[in-house]
């Protein structure tokens, strides 16, 4: 393509959204340089420095509200920098999928899915026109070129094989054969987001930008989407908490944190992890190294600075002070690299007691839309307490439609609903956060949610909410903020806090990982693990096998052909090989770029093993130094005292000043040792 270009799958129409800017970028598909960016008044992320290359995939990991999201929007153009400059290549074409959903399209799946093929659908557009010209009888040779150029085109960009690449996209997205063929304006806001999703994907953009691309899909798409951007031939920024997704798609990280992005060049997410850990105690270790060094050197200072015969050597040991002050040496690591991530806390209220039993029943049920057949047929389910209901099932078997006929938001086509005279329902679901009012402030609509209801609790303070609030990590002035100035993963929190302030007996979650990063997943499960007890009910759809896992289920609920089976069990290895519920690990694509393969001389891989060996034995012989080095001055200084003390006789003047001599070329070969060893532990850090 000539010029860069922008497709965009949000709701926005295209004159909403800026592109991105086009400039130099020396070669980069990509240029980061000195970005700075605030959310409000408040300062968010600065000094990032970030150049992707042609092929290269980056994941952006970090907490939420860290500003992954808003760095997605710098480079778009819909967020504003307080300074720097985001660029792409010239004749780069950037593709953006938004975490929010996409509006309905009267054109079929296919046709929407297939929309973006730019090349393609040029090349049949001139194809057409040619083939009409010459049906009407022009016959002349430009208008035969042009219909051979014209295929040709066509069948370069892969025109013949089109409809196959793009039925094999949608199934992968999780859509049957026969959904094809049916207007964009049928599925619901997550079937669209597949379909925006299959859009960007079959219109193979150089960079590829996106925020969380699988909230709204399940496992088995998730698997494929792994897959698919694993073998992505071009350059990929990828926004997600999903572990899977990151260790299979990306093949560079970049994290934002402390308000900054820290870069992990040819890292899978997991080598990440690792690197991470390292880089921290690499830092710490060495930041405390340079601290006993500092009380060493004015130890010294203290002791023997005002002693004349001693004063240039604490003069000596005052500019080392001045020295690593100036380099920053006795400056404690930023927080960008020695933070850890804040470990979030969910503790649900006792459920309240109920009246007997079963708390839920459906009796004789048939479930369904109006305008069609039943989706569901003769169900029959007791919720009763104590009970941790998973359900499990195909794509589109129903089972979310299940747990909106349970709880009573899905009118029943035929049969009863029962509900215990004392329940209580609590709902979480993946589209939850999506549903908040953004004019309102998050505190007030926690405590609204609260109060509100025949079984609200009017006690409810701003202060309660916001201790909720604050152990899921918005503290400070995040309450206080509107629900529209928060980040996706903040959304998702303030949601998760209503869900857990108000008492239920009886808990529903659609998909709850979907949108919460992997710290309040963990809380979140475990919440779960430990609530209910005798009194307390659970029913869950999730896709999530560590999430699944840590909760613990008493029953297994499938739903398949229309008929739901409940067997008293937890779930067990096989049920995540069945129902599209593939919860196998995925190893790193084989097509990740990796760096090419260096074959050293044997002279190198001896000194690789040394210094490795070096590194790893380190900490330890500098510890030996320091003290070999502290205990050599205390000698010398001794020396210096008594060589006052001998007066003029020149024979014992000269043995102690060889002495002290010896001592000191001592001392500067083990502080060129100890300087060797800094930089080795730094050199490996980096």
């Amino acid at each position: 393509m000539s010029e860069s270009s922008l497709a965009i799958a949000s709701t926005a129409a295209p004159e909403e959204i800026a592109g991105p800017s086009v400039g130099d970028t020396r070669g980069a598909t990509l240029l980061l340089e000195d970005v700075a960016i605030s959310r409000g008044p408040t300062p968010l992320i600065r000094d990032v420095e970030l150049r992707i290359e042609s092929g290269q995939r980056w994941g952006i990991v970090g907490p939420n509200g860290a500003g992954k999201s808003t760095l997605l929007g710098a480079i778009t153009g819909t967020v504003r920098m307080d300074s720097g400059k985001a660029l792409v290549g010239p004749k780069v074409r950037v593709g953006y999928l938004k975490q929010t959903a996409v509006s309905g399209s009267t054109k079929t799946v296919r046709e929407e899915a297939a929309s973006e093929m730019l090349e393609i659908n040029a090349a049949r557009d001139r194809m057409t026109k040619a083939e009409e010209a010459i049906a009407n009888g022009d016959t002349s040779d430009k208008t035969l070129n042009e219909l051979e150029t014209a295929t040709e085109a066509f069948s370069n960009a892969g025109g013949w094989t089109q409809e196959q690449e793009v039925d094999s996209v949608l199934a992968g997205l999780g859509f049957v054969p026969a959904d094809s063929d049916r207007p964009c304006s049928d599925f619901s806001g997550g079937w669209q987001m597949r379909i925006a999703l299959a859009r960007l994907l079959l219109s193979k953009p150089s960079l590829l930008l996106l925020d969380e691309p699988s909230n709204h899909l399940d496992s088995t798409a998730r698997d494929w989407l792994a897959k698919y951007l694993g073998n992505y031939d071009g350059s990929m920024v990828l926004v997600s908490h999903d572990i899977k997704l990151l260790e299979a798609g990306v093949n560079n990280i970049a994290e934002v944190a402390g308000g900054t992005v820290l870069k992990y060049v040819s890292c899978s997410y997991s080598k990440y992890l690792v690197e991470k850990e390292f880089r921290a105690k690499a830092a710490q270790a060495e930041y405390e190294r340079n601290v006993a060094e500092a009380a060493r050197l004015q130890a010294f200072v203290d002791k023997f600075g005002a002693s004349a015969t001693k004063a240039s050597q604490a003069q000596s040991r005052v500019k080392m002070l001045e020295k690593m002050k100036k380099e920053g040496k006795l400056t404690p690591p930023p927080d960008s690299i020695v933070e850890t991530n804040f470990r979030p806390e969910l503790i649900l209220p006792d459920p309240p007691k109920a009246i007997g039993e079963e708390l839920l029943v459906l009796k004789n049920t048939d479930i369904g839309y109006e305008e069609g057949a039943p989706l569901l047929t003769n169900i029959s389910l007791k919720v009763k307490r104590g009970m941790k209901v998973i359900l499990r099932g195909p794509n589109g078997a129903g089972k979310s439609t299940l747990m909106a006929a349970l709880r009573g938001k899905l009118d029943l086509l035929d049969g009863e609903r029962i509900e215990n005279q004392k329940l209580r329902l609590g709902v979480f679901t993946q589209d939850l956060a999506q549903e908040l009012d953004t004019s309102a402030r998050a505190v007030d609509l926690v405590t609204a949610h609260a109060r509100e209801g025949k079984y609200g609790d009017i006690n409810i303070s701003d202060q309660d909410a916001r201790s909720v609030m604050g152990r899921l990590g918005l503290g400070g002035g995040k309450p206080l903020q509107l629900v529209g100035s928060l980040s996706g993963g903040e959304k998702a929190r303030v949601a998760l806090s209503m869900f857990a302030l108000k008492a239920s007996n009886t808990l529903f979650l659609d998909e709850p990982s979907n949108h919460l990063d992997v710290e309040c997943i963990d809380a979140l499960s475990s919440a779960l693990h430990n609530w209910g007890g005798k009194d307390g009910a659970i029913v869950v759809i999730s896709h999530d096998r560590a999430f699944c896992e840590s909760v613990g289920f008493t029953h297994v609920g499938t739903v398949q052909d229309g008929r739901l089976t409940l067997e008293e069990r937890d779930l067990n290895g096989s049920d995540w090989e069945l129902y599209g519920i593939n919860g196998a690990a995925i190893a790193p694509s084989a097509s990740v770029t990796a760096e090419p393969k260096v074959e050293l001389t044997a002279e190198q891989q001896e000194e690789l093993k040394r210094r490795r060996k070096a590194a790893f034995n380190a900490p330890k012989r500098i510890a030996k130094l320091e003290k070999e080095i502290t205990d050599a001055e205390v000698r010398i200084a001794e020396m210096d005292d008594e060589m006052m003390e001998v007066g003029n006789d020149v024979g014992k003047l000269t043995d102690l000043s060889k002495l002290k001599q010896e001592e000191e070329a001592k001392v500067e070969q083990w502080m060129e040792e100890y300087e060797e060893l800094e930089n080795l532990l730094l050199e490996v850090a980096e």
